[in-house]
């Protein structure tokens, strides 16, 4: 009987592991997509500015207020946030290759597929 809760307990603890890296990762990686992103966007008028610097906020905000639901291993949110970000990475090599991209895109690429990446560990075991 003790083996057996043991044996379950390091199961979820290994899982929790892969979702506790992929929570931090979310973080710092969108924090460090948004540095990227304000450095290299043009510059903007006033009125703009507001629309652009309010979304980079939202953007935030949103970040971190989905990281801690990442952490306690919520797995369909992480499902559902790794098909996003693996459509973000399609659409963008899509543009980088057509040559119609933002300039910041090869830039904020690696972001976007380490967050794919680590998303999708945590949500399908991958390796």
């Amino acid at each position: 009987m003790i083996k057996n809760f043991s044996e379950t307990t390091e199961l979820v603890e290994s899982s929790l592991k892969k979702y506790r890296l992929a929570g931090i990762s979310f973080l710092v990686l969108n924090v460090l997509y948004i540095i990227i992103a304000w450095w290299k966007m043009p510059p903007v008028d006033l009125a703009m500015s507001k629309v652009v610097y309010g979304g980079f906020v939202v953007f935030f905000i949103l970040v971190l207020t989905l990281t801690p639901l990442i952490l306690r291993g919520k797995r369909l949110l992480v499902q559902v946030l790794a098909f996003i970000y693996g459509g973000r990475m399609i659409f963008s090599l899509y543009f980088l290759i057509g040559g119609e991209a933002y300039p910041a895109v090869p830039y904020l690429l690696p972001c976007v597929v380490l967050t794919f990446y680590l998303l999708g560990r945590a949500a399908w075991d991958w390796p």
